[in-house]
């Protein structure tokens, strides 16, 4: 991971200790901090992001496996790469974090939180995480963070065929290649695998959970002229995987993501208009029995963004969204609209950058919603910063919160939050660092409370109310550094979260969490060593313990175009449980062979 602001304290302390290779750090622009592409010296919020050739080497099996080695989030499993896993940022819930792959919103309305198992690593460009709440740019979802995913992109000539096979009869293939077309090229990817997997869930049953997931993507680009261009992206997921339950054993799903934007951009004014639909569909069953349970959520987006360089000091951006969801099931209603705009301006007076951004949400058959956000930077020079931000954000009630059969509650109201962070930064051609503090109050969280009155079974019946708030105070700190070509990379996340209501820990989360990279690439070889350490966690009653996790990879690279690695994924056998009620997996190989050509 590439951080872009770093942790100064601790490069000042890593300067006394270490003799410094003189390497530049790359600053790239990114895009999900405010919707059109920013560079680093225009950021008023925390951004994280993993390039491809770092997704390469850590040889991940599912895109969790990337985002928890980013300071800041949390993952919760239960089980392997194909089983279902949430993710967490700052302690906010797996539902107050908006995910996006390439511009287009995943997450289930039904359900409320992204399915990460139905992504290939293999066809992920970069990933960008934004930190603290960006509902003022982005809407509903946006309290803890935006994790948006960019699909690989190929020149005409460019591409690369692979293969993969490891442990609990693991295999993976995959390609992609790019085609030209005039002034413009598309890149088609594909990737198919499968694994046995393990026995995920803790109990007396035996059988291994395995996965299959088929991926197939396309990504475009045509200039009209040097100011027009169009762009497509799309990607059709389908699969199967396993799990124990007692209401079923196994799912399948079928996802896709279609869009297409129109951009222009002159030296003064950009302007984007955004198409595009997604449908979350997963069907749960048991094994030879009848009957299934379906979730699936179709979703329809339109955006229209504009950006408008007024001069040297003065920019500002503004747009305005339209979403209409549409679910499956036998809910009171299953559909609504949700209608938005929104604005940004930003100030650069030298030393001082300022940022204020207003947005208003009207969702359908709920109150409309109305977020902000302000932020203020010093730059005390070329190398040091400081940035403050304050602003509010929400989650609008899924459709199983307000309309689920007998149970839903149509009367419930957007959870909400505010959110204060302060960010010390530091950047030199030799390190890289920040320290990040931050306070986030949520109100109006939906819990699901037991009526006191039971069903026709004598079964509980529960129903959704705005009852709980959540306090999570909290800082993070991450710095990379090289140490005569050796690649280094820290970062930890310490965090105080508590119910406001009965005062105790809120589940799920870790006290204490770190992480540590190492890269050396040396002529035709790269070697890498990744430490993930998590923290007891609350779950129910109970803590689940605390784990140290290592991964190793080894990559070789023949005629500058084959490429071999082997990784090893919790090198030490370290028994993994973030969900008391399931495994993480054990100790795993593999080896892949892949032809590259750039």
């Amino acid at each position: 991971m590439q951080l872009k602001t770093r942790l100064s304290i601790v490069a000042l302390m890593c300067a006394a200790s270490f003799q410094v290779a003189s390497q530049e750090m790359d600053d790239v622009m990114v895009v999900t901090a405010d919707r059109f592409d920013s560079s680093p010296e225009q950021r008023l919020t925390l951004v994280n992001t993993i390039e491809r050739a770092e997704i390469s080497q850590i040889d991940p099996k599912s895109v969790v496996d990337l985002l928890e080695q980013l300071p800041g989030v949390s993952v919760t499993r239960t089980g392997g790469a194909g089983q279902t896993a949430s993710v967490s940022i700052r302690g906010a819930n797996s539902d107050h974090v908006l995910v996006l792959v390439d511009g287009a919103r995943i997450s289930s309305a039904t359900l409320g939180s992204a399915s990460f198992n139905g992504l290939s690593p293999e066809q992920i460009e970069r990933i960008e995480v934004v930190k603290g709440p960006r509902a003022s740019v982005w809407g509903s979802d946006a309290i803890g963070g935006v994790i948006q995913i960019f699909t690989r992109k190929y020149a005409q000539g460019e591409g690369f065929i692979g293969a993969q096979f490891g442990s609990n009869n693991y295999s993976r293939f995959s390609a992609g290649t790019g085609i030209s077309h005039g002034d413009g090229l598309t890149s088609l990817t594909v990737s198919n695998e499968q694994s046995d997997g393990f026995d995920a869930k803790r109990d007396d049953e035996t059988d291994d959970d395995g996965y299959d997931r088929l991926s197939v993507g396309i990504n475009g680009l045509q200039n009209i002229t040097d100011q027009w261009s169009i762009n497509w992206n799309g990607q059709y997921s389908t699969g199967n995987y396993e799990y124990d339950s007692w209401g079923g054993n196994e799912a399948d799903y079928d996802n896709y993501y279609l869009n297409a934007s129109a951009q222009y951009q002159s030296d003064s004014w950009g302007t984007q208009f955004f198409l595009g639909q997604s449908q979350d569909s997963n069907e749960n069953f048991r094994d030879g029995v009848d009957g299934k349970s379906l979730y699936e959520t179709t979703r329809d987006q339109i955006s229209w963004i504009n950006q408008f360089t007024v001069n040297d000091v003065l920019t500002l951006n503004a747009g305005a969204d339209y979403i209409s969801e549409e679910v499956e099931g036998y809910y009171a209603q299953n559909e609504r609209d949700i209608s938005a705009v929104f604005a940004l301006a930003r100030v650069d007076l030298g030393q001082w950058l300022l940022e204020g951004v207003i947005r208003y949400d009207d969702v359908e058959n709920i109150d409309s919603e109305t977020s902000y956000n302000l932020s203020a930077a010093y730059r005390f020079n070329d190398k040091w910063r400081m940035s403050v931000g304050y602003g509010t954000g929400f989650k609008a009630p899924t459709f199983n919160d307000l309309y689920w059969p007998d149970s839903g509650n149509p009367d419930l109201t957007s959870e909400t939050s505010t959110n204060l962070d302060v960010t010390l930064s530091y950047t030199s051609d030799h390190y890289n660092a920040y320290v990040s503090v931050f306070d986030t109050q949520v109100d109006d969280l939906i819990n699901w409370v037991n009526t006191g009155v039971k069903d026709e079974y004598d079964w509980d019946i529960y129903r959704p109310e705005n009852v709980d708030e959540a306090s999570i105070q909290g800082a993070e700190f991450g710095v990379n550094f090289d140490v005569n070509g050796l690649e280094h990379t820290l970062s930890y996340t310490y965090l105080d979260t508590e119910n406001e209501l009965t005062h105790a820990e809120l589940e799920g989360r870790s006290e204490h969490e770190a992480d540590f990279s190492l890269a050396y690439p040396i002529s035709d070889w790269d070697l890498r060593l990744d430490y993930h350490y998590q923290g007891k966690r609350k779950d129910g009653a109970q803590y689940n313990d605390a784990y140290h996790k290592v991964d190793a990879s080894v990559g070789y690279t023949l005629a500058q175009h084959w490429q071999f690695r082997l990784k090893a994924n919790n090198l030490f056998d370290e028994e993994i449980i973030s969900n008391s009620s399931y495994y993480g997996p054990g100790a795993e190989w593999y080896l892949s062979v892949s032809y590259n050509k750039f």
